[in-house]
């Protein structure tokens, strides 16, 4: 999974959830709850289901470690 580069809004790092896949931002949504996603107004344009760029970082962080944990299959 590629990481996202985020957006720069009045000097804080935010990510929008349409950025992500579909699957991943299935998975990002069930990993928060809905008041980590806001609405940003930038140049006259609403952005909607923004996200902190250290919360989605964390939350890319413990998917990648999870991701390596997985099991190998037997042989």
């Amino acid at each position: 999974m590629t990481k996202l580069v985020p957006i720069f809004i009045d000097g804080k790092k935010w990510v929008q959830l349409s950025q992500l896949t579909v699957d991943q931002a299935h998975s990002l949504k069930s990993f928060l709850p809905v008041n980590c996603f806001k609405k940003i107004l930038f140049q006259g344009i609403e952005l909607s289901e923004c996200l902190d760029f250290a919360v989605y970082d964390f939350w890319y962080r413990s998917i990648q470690v999870s991701d390596q944990k997985q099991p190998l299959s037997d042989f």
